[in-house]
């Protein structure tokens, strides 16, 4: 499977029509966004029409600028996207898990407890995109830092759920000084794919990891 993934596009059609290009030129199985789509839901709704159009199903999650209730809902309306947050979706084999919103604190207790359910435990982790708009702490992907002086901005139950779990890669977003950054924790991918979005191939990528 082939997904393409983005964030924080923050409202800029010019990026959103960058996207499209690049989903039409690769063809990807399926598209992702990690939240931020909007400025504070501001045309919201004509936002998510454009993303409906890009052509692959498209799984969205919220970020800091968009209320769960309202950008659900609104995804409701468009039958090529799906919201997803404290919630699992399986698509080709592969698993794909959610956790949006946030991005300002470094524990999240409602993933934590996401993490006892059983079904959660039960995941075959090693087919898993972690989906999140939080960064993971302690990584490239949150750090904020000037010089050789490093300050982690990112969520630190995030990173404890990849080093026990270790999913094949975890897609975030939220710090825009770290858009385009790549990163591991232990043989996990975690990336920040940034506004213009990046190109995955799942399979090559789990064959990377054996």
């Amino acid at each position: 499977m082939r997904i393409y993934a983005f964030t924080d596009t923050h409202g800029n059609t010019k990026s959103l029509a960058h996207v499209k290009q690049e989903v039409r030129k690769h063809k990807p199985d399926l598209v992702i966004c990690t939240g931020d789509l909007s400025v504070f839901e501001h045309e919201l709704k004509a936002l998510l029409s454009r993303v409906n159009m890009f052509g692959p199903p498209v799984v969205m999650l919220h970020g800091n600028h968009e209320e769960e209730d309202r950008i659900r809902a609104l995804c409701g309306q468009f039958p090529k996207i799906t919201f997803l947050h404290k919630e699992v979706l399986q698509l080709g084999g592969w698993t794909f898990a959610a956790f949006g919103g946030g991005g300002f604190d470094d524990h999240y207790p409602e993933l934590e407890a996401l993490l006892k359910r059983k079904e959660w435990k039960e995941l075959d982790w090693e087919h898993t995109i972690f989906l999140s708009h939080a960064p993971p702490h302690g990584t490239s992907l949150d750090d904020v830092g000037e010089l050789e002086e490093a300050w982690h901005v990112g969520s630190k139950t995030l990173t404890k759920l990849v080093k026990k779990h270790k999913p094949l890669l975890v897609l975030a977003g939220h710090i825009h000084e770290c858009f385009e950054t790549s990163d591991t924790i232990g043989k996990t991918i975690v990336e920040n794919p940034g506004p213009k979005g990046k190109l995955y191939d799942l399979k090559v990528l789990r064959q990377k990891k054996k």
